[in-house]
C-alpha cells in the first residue's frame, strides 16, 4: 500500500523493537491472562475532541491520510502533530529528512514557552491556532507569528443533535469559571426568567467532570444555555450546544485570565459566537436583559443551522487539509 500524503500523529510511532514487543504482548496476553482484558485505550489519543474531529472530518472528506501508524514506513511526507510526545518525534523526523512538512497546534501549548518551548522548534512549518485572538498570546515569540494559521475544529452534528420535539422550561448553566456565589447568582437570574437552572460543572483542562452523554441529555432539555468561562480559544462546548439547537448566553469578561501559571488578558470567551447562535454579557444586569430579550423572541436564532453551515467535522477538516497540503508560501 502506498504511503498517504498526510499522517495525523498523536502518539509516537513505535520503533522496531517496541513494535515487535507490542505485537508479541498482544499475541501472548490472552494465553497468560485470559480473564483480564487489556487496558482501555482511547480511540482518539491526545486532546479527545480535537483528535476526534480531525480524524472523522478527514475521513468524511476522503482525504489522503492515515492516523497514528504503527510503522515509520507508513508515515506520510506531511505530518500533523497536535500532541507533544508525537510532536517531539515528528520534529526529529523532520530534522533527519524523513518528512518534509510539519504542522502542530492548537492543543500542544497555549503560550509559546509551555512545555520547554517545544513549539519554537524551527522544524515546525505551521502552527494552528483555534481563533484569531490567540495571536496575542504569541507576542513574546515574534518569529512564530508568520507560521500561525487560524482553524477551528468541528463537532459531530449527528451526535450533537436535538431529539426531543419540545423542550422543558430549563436553562443549562455551564460553570467553568467564577466563584460559586457568582454562579448561584446566575442561577437566580435564570429562575427569575421563569426557567429551571440545571448546572454542569466544568474547568479549564479538565475532561472528566461529566460525560458527553450527560451534557447532551441536559442540552436536549434546555431552551437556552448560560456559559461561565473567563476565556476560550475556540469554545467547543459552545458549538456542541449550538449543534443541539440551543442558543447560548456567554459571560465575556475580557479580563485577566490564568492557565497553568501563565497570566494573560482574555480577549474572548466565545470567539465564534454570532447573532444566530447567542449573545454575550458582562454584568448580571446585562444577563437579565439579554435573557429576557432571547425569551421574548427566539425566532431570530438558528444555532444548529449555523453549525451545519460553518462548523461540522467535515467543514473544519477541509480547511485544515488545505493548510496541510496547499499552504507552502
Amino acid at each position: 500500500m502506498a504511503r498517504p500524503l498526510v499522517t495525523v500523529l498523536t502518539t509516537p510511532v513505535p520503533g522496531g523493537v517496541r513494535h515487535a514487543y507490542q505485537a508479541l504482548r498482544s499475541a501472548v496476553r490472552p494465553l497468560v491472562k485470559p480473564s483480564v482484558p487489556l487496558p482501555a485505550m482511547s480511540a482518539y489519543p491526545g486532546h479527545y475532541s480535537v483528535t476526534r474531529s480531525v480524524v472523522e472530518g478527514l475521513r468524511a472528506i476522503d482525504a489522503d491520510f492515515n492516523f497514528n501508524p504503527s510503522r515509520f514506513c507508513d508515515v506520510g511526507s506531511i505530518v500533523y502533530a497536535p500532541a507533544n510526545e508525537a510532536l517531539a518525534q515528528a520534529i526529529a523526523m523532520k530534522r533527519h529528512g524523513r518528512i518534509r512538512w510539519l504542522v502542530a497546534g492548537p492543543t500542544n501549548v497555549l503560550v509559546p514557552d509551555e512545555t520547554a518551548g517545544i513549539i519554537r522548534a524551527p522544524e515546525i512549518d505551521r502552527l494552528i491556532i483555534a481563533s484569531d485572538w490567540v495571536r496575542e498570546l504569541y507576542a513574546s515569540a515574534p518569529l512564530l507569528l508568520p507560521k500561525l494559521r487560524v482553524c477551528p475544529v468541528g463537532v459531530d452534528a449527528a451526535y450533537w443533535r436535538p431529539v426531543r420535539q419540545s423542550r422543558e422550561s430549563r436553562a443549562l448553566v455551564y460553570w467553568k469559571n467564577g466563584d460559586e456565589r457568582f454562579c448561584a447568582t446566575v442561577d437566580e437570574v435564570v429562575r427569575r426568567a421563569g426557567l429551571e437552572a440545571i448546572r454542569i460543572r466544568s474547568a479549564h483542562g479538565a475532561s472528566a467532570l461529566f460525560t458527553s452523554d450527560q451534557l447532551r441529555r441536559e442540552l436536549d432539555d434546555a431552551i437556552v444555555a448560560v456559559y461561565l468561562s473567563s476565556f476560550e480559544t475556540q469554545g467547543i462546548a459552545l458549538a456542541e450546544a449550538w449543534a443541539m439547537d440551543v442558543p447560548t448566553l456567554v459571560w465575556d469578561p475580557k479580563g485577566p485570565a490564568e492557565w497553568r501559571g501563565h497570566v494573560f488578558t482574555s480577549r474572548s470567551s466565545a470567539p465564534y459566537l454570532t447573532p444566530a447562535t447567542g449573545r454575550t454579557w458582562t454584568t448580571l444586569a446585562e444577563l437579565e436583559l439579554v435573557l429576557g430579550e432571547m425569551m421574548r423572541d427566539r425566532t431570530r436564532l438558528a444555532p444548529r443551522a449555523w453549525v451545519l453551515a460553518h462548523m461540522t467535522d467535515a467543514i473544519c477538516a477541509r480547511a485544515l487539509y488545505d493548510i496541510l497540503t496547499r499552504d507552502r508560501e
